[in-house]
């Protein structure tokens, strides 16, 4: 019989001594509130890019890399935006900037990559539920692409701060000894991803869908405010996930039913997830 597992020895989230907060990198609530912009055209897209060198070198890197393979080599903004597109722009932009406090490498089992590509597939995912829902009061597509990003936040907070912690809960989900990441970091730090997920981006004062979507996402029966993006973030995290594992599309949820969301529509997403897998892990690349 295995030894019972210890909890380690971490003080709760709102406690003294607890996880110490990062800094939210300077200019990132203008980027958000620029990128989260429906209005925004590629012009002001790239003078809001420009303001953050780091950023618009990437994306300049990204856009005459082999995935994008432009005819002439891109050297502007404007066309660089125009060429990778609204999405691609704006979550790679968010990404970048979000990333910068924290150092993924100190626990050597965390796959940046596949993490990135989940958060960008997520961010593209909630984008498209949203069009193909009829319920009332859905999110503008752009603020629920920006939850899609973020919605595993906390995950990399954790993984920078205690890589150790989180090592061990991905060796107890790949050993089967803990159905999901979720259920092992409850076990051992008291706390999930989710949660310090919400209480870092309430630190950070980021708008209050976005804390919404990130703290209650994993939550199927969700009632509180902000729900319909909290249930879009959530249902296209799993959708995410299916196709990320080879997975058949996710025949029955509630949230379906909470977005009234058509079956044909929910498949038609999940068939345009799969098609972007190869674009995905070239952007997600870049990112780390």
């Amino acid at each position: 019989m295995s030894a019972p597992l210890q909890r380690s020895v971490v003080p709760a989230l709102d406690q003294p001594g607890a996880i110490q907060l990062p800094t939210l990198p300077a200019g990132t609530p203008f980027l958000l509130k620029s990128l989260t912009d429906e209005n925004i055209d590629f012009v002001e897209l790239a003078a809001v890019v420009e303001k953050f060198p780091g950023i618009a070198g990437k994306l300049i890197s990204l856009v005459n890399s082999a995935w994008s393979a432009p005819a002439t080599p891109i050297t502007s903004l404007e066309a660089t935006c125009s060429r990778l597109g609204f999405g691609v722009v704006r979550s790679t932009s968010i990404a970048l900037a979000i990333a910068t406090p924290f150092n993924p490498a100190k626990c050597l089992s965390f796959d940046a990559e596949y993490f990135w590509c989940s958060a960008l597939m997520t961010a593209d995912a909630a984008s498209r539920l949203v069009p193909v829902s009829s319920s009332n009061n859905d999110p503008e597509p752009s603020t629920a692409r920006a939850a899609g990003l973020l919605y595993n936040l906390g995950l990399l907070w954790l993984v920078d701060r205690l890589p150790a912690e989180v090592d061990r809960a991905l060796t107890m989900v790949r050993q089967n000894r803990a159905e999901s990441l979720r259920q092992a970091l409850l076990r051992i730090l008291g706390f999930d991803q989710a949660q310090a997920g919400g209480h870092l981006a309430r630190a950070w004062n980021l708008p209050e869908p976005l804390v919404a979507a990130i703290t209650h996402y994993p939550e199927v029966d969700y009632r509180g405010p902000r729900g319909q993006i909290v249930t879009t973030v959530g249902l296209a995290a799993k959708l995410v996930s299916a196709v990320l594992k080879e997975e058949s599309c996710p025949e029955a949820d509630d949230r379906l039913t909470g977005l009234a969301i058509e079956k044909e529509s929910f498949a038609n997403v999940f068939e345009q997830l799969r098609g972007q897998i190869a674009k995905v892990r070239a952007i997600a690349k870049v990112l780390i």
